[in-house]
């Protein structure tokens, strides 16, 4: 029998990493900074984990970068030696989009004391950074009222430090997945299908088997309350549910636990999960199926008008804004023998307005940037004030102007 004593530590021991710091840089006026290589545009001093910083933007790159691309610097200001691990992002302004993301993930770098040579044995440097972040030609579409906004991620060990006590997360959410298609303690039913399918072209089809769902009407009530009107606790017959396909009803009662649909399912079916989301009120599901049908669908000057008028009826503003930035960029004469502007609704002609000023740089600077905001920003704002998301631009930007944010607000 041995005896296991408790270990002794020789030195401070290393401890675990900190949570994430964010600084953003706003790069103003981004598009008219000097592209020749080795210029640079250094950002004011910044501080995080007791250290100065500043962040170098070359928008024509290093000497060493490959021809068009931006490089990005990060130096420690403070004549003190630190290990961080860091990343440069830079988010797609209406999130329909790839973000740009570097960093040596999971890598601590050493950043010497300011004015200190750097060691290139021991990769050891006072400023470290990337020469090849990303072509400034694409980092032109990622603006924001012709700003660029780089977020630096920044973490470091906390020395001297246990690792941290293990605490279960919130079972709340779990607990309501275990309980998605309980019959036992279910007190609403829902018997879906038995439609007749018909299209254009296409001949009847014979009624669809009909597929019973048991489900609780708390988290309808809290999540799709159109769907909640819809039935009663305890209701012994079951509520008819047409014109979806049960594995749509399926997902979207899934989504009302808490649940996350899957990518695929995402996109296979984004046009039905849209239908159904709009009609019992589910908006969250709604948006995040258009911002997926959005970063699909390829639109072109022979159905542009279709998907539009779609967009239109089924209230989505992020389509909506696809279409119209996509026919502000399209050649001018190609679009005006291609598309019939007669068939487009009226009230659109003001997006397409403003996706052309905002294309050609406009709007900027006359105080009302409300006027140019993309639908994402509009719907971050609005969802921050605890205003509905689910409306045109018009309306997202009436709601804010009415909660008194008037037309001073900022991107």
């Amino acid at each position: 029998m041995s005896t296991r004593l408790e270990p002794t530590q020789i030195g401070a021991p290393t401890g675990r990493l900190s949570d994430w710091a964010i600084a953003p840089m706003h790069f103003n006026g981004f598009a008219g900074l000097p592209t020749t290589k080795g210029v640079g545009v250094e950002s004011p001093e910044f501080s995080c984990f007791g250290h100065r910083w500043t962040l170098e933007l070359f928008p024509g790159g290093e000497e060493g970068s490959i021809d068009g691309r931006v490089a990005l610097w990060l130096s420690n200001e403070t004549a003190k030696a630190i290990e961080v691990e860091f990343k440069f992002i830079i988010k797609h302004p209406n999130g329909s989009g790839p973000d740009f993301s570097r960093g040596d993930d999971g890598k601590i770098s050493k950043f010497t004391p300011k004015g200190i040579n750097g060691d290139a044995v021991r990769d050891v440097w006072p400023a470290i950074g990337t020469n090849n972040f990303a072509r400034r030609s694409t980092l032109l579409g990622y603006l924001v009222d012709g700003t660029l906004i780089v977020e630096v991620h920044m973490r470091t060990n906390k020395p001297g430090q246990q690792s941290a006590p293990f605490v279960p997360e919130n079972p709340t959410l779990q607990n309501m997945l275990k309980d998605f298609g309980n019959e036992e303690s279910a007190d609403v039913k829902f018997e879906v299908g038995g439609t007749v399918e018909s299209a254009k072209g296409r001949r009847k089809r014979a009624k669809s088997p009909t597929t019973t769902f048991h489900a609780h009407h708390y988290p309808l009530r809290l999540n799709a309350p159109a769907l909640a009107d819809m039935c009663k606790p305890g209701d012994v017959s079951p509520t008819t549910i047409s014109n979806v396909r049960p594995e749509i009803f399926k997902h979207l009662l899934y989504y009302c636990y808490g649940g996350k649909i899957d990518k695929d399912d995402l996109q296979s079916d984004a046009k039905d999960i849209i239908e159904a989301a709009d009609r019992f009120g589910i908006v969250s599901l709604k948006l995040e199926a258009e911002a997926c049908y959005v970063d699909t669908v390829e639109l072109t000057l022979d159905n542009i008008v279709e998907i539009v008028t779609y967009a239109d009826s089924k209230n989505l503003a992020l389509l909506k804004e696809h279409c119209m930035d996509f026919l502000s960029s399209a050649n001018k004469i190609e679009a005006a023998e291609k598309v019939s502007f007669d068939d487009i609704p009226s009230h659109l002609m003001k997006d397409l307005m403003v996706a052309l000023a905002r294309r050609e740089g406009e709007g900027s600077g006359n105080g009302d940037t409300l006027s140019t905001m993309r639908v994402s920003q509009l719907r971050h704002l609005a969802h921050e004030k605890g205003l509905s998301v689910d409306g045109s631009r018009e309306m997202l930007i009436d709601a804010i102007k009415e909660n008194g944010e008037g037309g001073e607000t900022e991107a």
